[in-house]
């Protein structure tokens, strides 16, 4: 089997062991009237009413296996996602909203959230379901701003290359629900089971932290934009809100975390990397975790790639790293940050380094195409040239999904309803000395 088949398998079996049904199974259960997660113990017997609320890619998968361990105990469900309606939900408020920019969907989906938590009794006790994407499915901005000026904004920050951390600090403070204002309308005790899409779960950043708190200040959104030299291209009202609440003339958000909520997080990417890991040293490969998450570009990045490959073909070990790689977009193809790695990657490769790079979405969805990511190995050039497509046109296009496509080296899962970032598996053969053959 070859190596690109290796990864490619591994990955598909991955995403069987990182459900966000078997995540919630392994660490959430009910004893008689004890509810569980992790060493934590909740008595249920305490509340009149249990509810069950969320947001996210993973919403609904999470709110199947929640009912499943807390039926009949939970007095109603609602939830937000991306995808359309599971009937298998039951007695379930479902909004389909949308992603990765805020429409209108998202703000009825806001204002149902909150006016059930507004509902929900001091007496009573709320789970709340959270994972990416839930920053553009639920979301109300300030008074002051629009939605149309909030989606410029959000477009803004999505094709200027801005980090996920840096986004949600603008995010948090032109919104009324996000960087904990959402756990000001309930004062009942909350649990929220979170599905970690940030590198180092920092649950200020997950989801930008509807119920949780910030740290970041108006004067943090303000220089995030400057510095990638967006401030002077968002709107002019959305310019001085933000310098108007630098200057302290609009509240700040919350501080500190909400004493009677409890956030845990029970998936994240150091999961999906130490399953990866199991899975190929099953297969015969030794592993190794890089602990740094990736948040460079992902040309950057690639060059990175290539220059370790060649300082370690000594061997025959595979390297796993975690995270999400940026890309500053000014072509109008399609693709995603994995696939442009990937295309960046292949560029760079040269015939003395035998590689085979795996570089995917958990969510099964990269940038704007239908694919997962793509995975390439050191037949790539060649399989390139024997379909007549010049990587370096397709790169400067940011056209990487058709180039995969005509090449056939895509990785096409469909939405997993799932998003812990991504992985990127680098798999190095030693290097073949003259007169050598591979058995």
């Amino acid at each position: 089997m070859s190596n690109k088949r290796v990864l490619h398998e591994t990955f598909d079996r991955l995403l069987t062991e990182i459900t966000p049904e078997k995540l919630l199974s392994e660490q959430c259960r009910l004893d008689g009237h004890f509810f569980s997660v992790g060493k934590e113990s909740y008595d249920l017997s305490k509340y009149q009413k249990v509810y069950l609320l969320g947001s996210g890619k993973a919403v609904i998968p999470m709110a199947k296996a929640m009912q499943k361990i807390l039926q009949p105990l939970i007095e109603n469900t609602v939830i937000v996602g991306p995808y359309p309606e599971d009937t298998a939900l039951e007695k379930t408020a479902y909004i389909k909203s949308s992603h990765p920019l805020p429409t209108q969907q998202s703000i009825e989906a806001a204002s149902l959230m909150i006016q059930t938590l507004e509902e929900i009794g001091e007496e009573d006790l709320f789970i709340y379901l959270l994972s990416g994407g839930s920053s553009a499915l639920l979301e109300l901005p300030e008074s002051e701003i629009s939605l149309g000026e909030f989606q410029e904004v959000t477009s803004l920050m999505l094709h200027g290359g801005m980090p996920i951390e840096s986004m949600n600090a603008v995010r948090k403070h032109l919104s009324r629900i996000k960087g904990g204002k959402l756990g000001t309308y309930s004062n009942a005790d909350g649990i929220v089971l979170v599905l970690s899409d940030v590198a180092d779960d920092d649950l200020h950043a997950i989801g930008s932290a509807p119920l949780y708190c910030d740290t970041t200040t108006f004067r943090d959104a303000v220089s995030a934009l400057e510095a990638y030299r967006l401030f002077d291209r968002i709107p002019k009202s959305v310019q001085k809100f933000l310098i108007e609440g630098a200057e302290g003339k609009h509240p700040e958000t919350p501080k500190n975390p909400h004493p009677h909520i409890e956030h845990y997080v029970i998936g994240s990417n150091r999961i999906v990397l130490e399953k990866a890991k199991k899975l190929l040293e099953h297969s015969g490969i030794k592993t190794t975790i890089m602990r740094d998450p990736v948040r460079i570009d992902a040309c950057e990045f690639a060059r990175e790639l290539t220059a370790f490959a060649q300082r370690h073909r000594d061997r025959r070990h595979c390297y796993l790293f975690g995270g999400e790689p940026t890309v500053t977009v000014t072509g109008d193809g399609r693709g995603g940050r994995n696939q442009h790695l990937c295309l960046s990657l292949l560029s760079l490769m040269d015939a003395e380094t035998d590689i085979a790079l795996l570089s995917a979405a958990t969510d099964g969805v990269d940038g704007n195409s239908d694919a997962a990511g793509a995975v390439i190995d050191i037949h790539s050039p060649h399989n390139a040239q024997l379909h007549h497509v010049d990587p370096m046109t397709y790169l400067e296009a940011f056209d990487s999904n058709t180039f995969f496509e005509k090449t056939g080296e895509l990785i096409k899962t469909g939405p997993t309803h799932n998003n812990l970032l991504d992985i990127v598996m680098l798999l190095i053969e030693p290097t073949l000395q003259q007169g050598e053959t591979y058995g």
